[in-house]
């Protein structure tokens, strides 16, 4: 395949000789130099947290509902978590002044009791916000003691601190009474993620002796979420690529399961690009073949035979077959990556050329190559998307490989010889020494 298109121009840089063989794309270009991240962008934006509200499953009544609540996970990520692990009160009976679901977190503990979900799509280093409302809890189980002083809990994002929030006292509340709530709105809270679908946890942290036996806790309720993204950051090296994971629903799972998954057949998962931090760019320049001296008093104008060769870098295991094993068939990913992204690379190309040669009198030639280059990052995703949250696969990965539409660029340089160089010429020139009288002057000279 012919991944490069001939324009020879040539540009001076001090001492050295720069030629440019072949051209690149006509859009700009990530280059090899580093480069500063750009700012932050300044504006937020909503992050799809799954049942916000709480409302889903729906329920009616004043009674607590203590099915497993939609997208969310109680204790342990795999799946739902603890049964039984939050009560939830309806317009009805969490006396909201919006009427919104209230979420009870009953006893105490994240590991046990915590009410959990990843935020999908979210990415380290984003600023993430996250707002809601409180309450002491209105369960009939409370008991005044156990609400008089208001009820702590904590909220807790991967990458953030634990903070611990006190609610408002409940003076008013009655023994074996369904309380009314003493709501406070907007309650925020910001972290920095430090991982891929940060992990969004709210825990009860009363002592046993105040949850009458993990009946009682403090409510929360109307959970939304913003995050100012991560500047694109182009200075990351290939092998500094951040290193693949998987979840499923809530819960981290090893790459090698999601791919396990999403091999299955071309349906089985559809692959999401990130195109905000996707883009093409070039390798950084590497010397091609050896240098060639000139040791003679003529220019030179020479053909001269280039081989480059290219590969693929990413950690997903090889039965993903991104990239596939050298003559091996493509796999349901490489269907799907191909269908995410509308093109096919050339996972590892191999291409030769013949390049005209000019060196002047004195001067060293040789050759760099820069090869044009996509990386491509998103995810791998079930599809289509499951009802149940829980059984939702998603596997992130970031692959760089040659760039279908981007032209390799060749480059001549040459430059002075350097002190052994031009040893090796004198060398390489011997004399014979005169045979007779070798060191003596001539003693005269034939003339006519």
């Amino acid at each position: 395949m012919n991944r490069t298109a001939m324009n020879p121009r040539a540009t001076a840089l001090a001492a050295l000789g720069l030629a440019l063989v072949t051209t690149a794309a006509a859009h700009p270009l990530a280059t090899a130099q580093p480069q500063s991240p750009a700012a932050p962008k300044a504006a937020a934006t909503p992050v799809a947290l799954i049942n916000g509200d709480a409302s889903l499953p729906a329920f009616t009544g004043t009674d607590a509902s203590k099915v497993s609540v939609t997208g969310w996970s109680v204790g342990s990520t795999n799946g739902a978590g603890t049964t039984d692990g939050v009560w939830r009160y309806g317009p009805e009976a969490s006396g909201h002044p919006d009427g919104k679901v209230g979420v009870m977190l009953r006893g105490s503990g994240a590991d046990t009791y915590g009410f959990k979900q990843r935020l999908r799509g979210v990415r380290p280093g984003a600023k993430v916000t996250v707002t809601w409302d409180d309450s002491p809890g209105v369960a009939k189980e409370c008991r005044p003691r156990d609400v008089e002083l208001g009820q702590m809990y904590s909220v807790q994002g991967s990458g953030g601190p634990a903070r611990v929030e006190l609610t408002e006292p409940d003076p008013d509340k009655e023994t074996n009474t369904l309380g009314a709530g003493v709501w406070r709105t907007k309650r925020t809270y910001t972290f920095t993620a430090d991982e891929y679908d940060p992990l969004l946890t709210f825990a009860s942290t009363m002592s046993a002796s105040k949850t009458n036996s993990s009946q009682c806790g403090a409510m929360i309720a109307d959970i939304k979420a913003t995050e100012i993204a991560p500047a694109l950051d182009k200075t990351v090296r290939s092998n500094e690529m951040p290193e693949s994971v998987a979840y499923k629903g809530n819960d981290k799972r090893p790459v090698s399961e999601a791919v396990t998954e999403c091999v299955k057949n071309a349906s089985q998962c559809v692959f999401a690009p990130e195109d905000a931090y996707s883009f093409p760019y070039y390798e950084p320049a590497r010397q091609n073949g050896e240098s060639y001296v000139n040791c003679t008093r003529s220019t030179l104008n020479r053909t001269r035979p280039l081989k480059f060769s290219a590969r693929t870098i990413s950690d997903l295991p090889p039965a993903a077959g991104l990239p596939p094993a050298p003559g091996g068939e493509p796999t349901a990913m490489t269907a799907q990556y191909a269908g995410g992204t509308g093109s096919t690379p050339a996972w590892f190309p191999t291409t030769e050329r013949t390049v005209n040669e000019v060196i002047k009198p004195a001067e060293v030639s040789w050759f760099e190559t820069q090869g044009g280059r996509q990386r491509t990052e998103g995810w791998f995703l079930s599809n289509p998307t499951p009802t149940d949250p829980n059984q939702d696969w998603r596997l992130h990965t970031v692959i760089d490989h040659p760039a279908p539409g981007v032209s390799d660029r060749v480059f001549q340089r040459t430059g002075p010889m350097s002190a052994a160089e031009e040893a090796r010429c004198r060398a390489n020139r011997p004399t014979a020494d005169t045979p007779n009288d070798a060191a003596s002057p001539a003693a005269g000279a034939d003339r006519d």
